[in-house]
């Protein structure tokens, strides 16, 4: 019979226990004695000596166990879709008004614009019975007269001299640009009326009209014999720098 399990059954089971524990211990106390490390355990294992892949393939950490202390990292996953644009925030707050920069330096003077529309009146009153005015205005010329006589309403009855032929309306005669009335008080029924104007090129020009006393009210006739409008005239002699009873 061996004497081992002879002793075996001397001892009987509890104390074949107790001497296996015993012999375990005391082979750790001779390891750690000796200073020989034998293989890691599973507990002295770091983080990441515990994501080595097993022996068998596997990657050695059992994530259904979390009170062991391991974990594991699994493979990337795809990105996600970007997510909708949030709200546009409310307008931030206006800043203040800037402080106003110097004047800048004067611009040149600009080129003389074209001369404008001219205007004048003129009056004459050398008879009781009626006065005469000439007005210039729009670039026309009318010729008004006023009858003075008791019962008259003395009213202005104007006539349009611009409509007359010749009448200076640019060109070298120029535009008429100021006016004036040559009248003369004389005893005869039909008194003669001279109107001038001054042109904006220096020229004058006349028309001739007579004012009528015979009807009522006094009236003005700018025309002939005939019944046609009198021209305006070129006066002889126009005016000319340095002339001395003279002229051009």
């Amino acid at each position: 019979m061996n004497p081992e399990s002879r002793t075996a059954r001397l001892l009987g089971p509890p104390a074949r226990g107790r001497f296996k524990r015993a012999g375990v211990v005391a082979s750790l106390a001779l390891v750690t004695a000796s200073g020989v490390v034998g293989p890691a355990t599973p507990a002295d294992l770091t983080p990441s000596d515990r994501t080595a892949a097993a022996p068998d393939g596997s990657d050695g950490c059992r994530p259904h166990r979390p009170d062991d202390g391991r974990w594991c990292r699994g493979p990337r996953g795809p990105r996600g879709a970007t997510g909708p644009a949030g709200p546009q925030g409310p307008p931030g707050q206006t800043g203040a008004t800037g402080a106003t920069g110097a004047t800048g330096p004067q611009g040149e003077t600009g080129p003389v614009g074209p001369t404008g529309p001219c205007v004048g009146i003129d009056a004459a009153q050398e008879s009781a019975d009626f006065e005469i005015r000439l007005a210039l205005t729009g670039g026309r010329t009318y010729a008004g007269i006023r009858d003075q006589r008791a019962g008259e309403q003395q009213t202005l009855l104007w006539t349009d001299l611009s409509a007359r032929p010749d009448y200076p309306a640019g060109g070298a005669a120029g535009l008429p640009c100021d006016v004036t009335v040559n009248a003369h008080n004389r005893s005869e029924t039909v008194k003669r009326i001279k109107f001038d104007v001054i042109t904006t090129t220096g020229q004058v020009w006349e028309a001739a009209c007579v004012a009528f006393t015979t009807t009522h009210p006094a009236t003005l006739n700018c025309a002939d014999r005939t019944g046609r409008p009198k021209p305006w005239i070129l006066v002889a002699r126009q005016p000319t720098p340095d002339a001395l009873n003279g002229g051009a």
